[in-house]
């Protein structure tokens, strides 16, 4: 079930991000207080979902230009006629979505993570078709204030056995970063390779949303 985020109080976050050996250190320890969040280790669910909308988005308009082509060759029916209404009821649904998810990005001015799509990545193999590339380095998976519960399963997708789970139980925020980022470990502990992104979250209106994404971590 998708329901539109209720919008938070704007929050501007300025992040100063200092690179040393000492910091290397605080990753290690556990403690929100001095975690250091970079670009390169971690990784924003919001990015995921934001991916699950776009192809989504995509797919939904590919059903649409199908349906109303039979209908204007005059190969329609009444269930194709319904059909076709509910796909553009759904379109507009995951298009106020998207933009609902892109207003908390901007709403929080997230701390760095690693990008949704990186530059020049790797042909994925086959046979991952669709498969999204992400960067596998990241040692934390980070959400804002709109989620409350989050339990992501990371699923090798050819044996389907467990590579990773995070479970954000409630939103905890992190001193650091302005009390707008919640933060949990995670690692892929050096797996490469395609898998199924299982996710279940909740927001703070009690909304819930489970979707799903291939992907290939390289």
């Amino acid at each position: 079930m998708r329901k539109n985020f209720f919008v938070l109080a704007s929050f501007i976050l300025v992040l100063v991000t200092v690179f040393s050996c000492d910091d290397d250190d605080n990753l290690n320890n556990g403690n929100d207080n001095q975690i250091v969040l970079t670009n390169e280790n971690n990784l924003y669910e919001g990015d995921l979902y934001i991916l699950y909308l776009e192809e989504e988005i995509i797919s939904t308009e590919n059903t649409i230009f199908m349906l109303q082509d039979l209908i204007d060759n005059n190969q329609g029916t009444p269930e194709i006629e319904l059909q076709l209404e509910e796909a553009e009821q759904q379109l507009g649904t995951l298009n106020t979505n998207l933009a609902i998810q892109m207003g908390i990005e901007a709403e929080y001015v997230l701390p760095p993570r690693v990008p949704r799509r990186p530059p020049n990545p790797p042909n994925p193999p086959s046979p991952c078709i669709g498969c999204v590339p992400l960067a596998g380095s990241f040692s934390f998976i980070t959400i804002t204030p709109d989620i409350v519960n989050l339990n992501i399963r990371i699923l090798d997708f050819n044996t389907e056995e467990e590579v990773e789970t995070v479970v954000f139980n409630s939103f905890n925020p992190a001193e650091n970063y302005n009390g707008v980022v919640s933060i949990q470990p995670a690692s892929l502990n050096n797996f490469t390779g395609q898998v199924i992104l299982i996710i279940e979250r909740e927001d703070i209106n009690g909304a819930t949303t489970s979707y799903s994404l291939n992907a290939n971590f390289y």
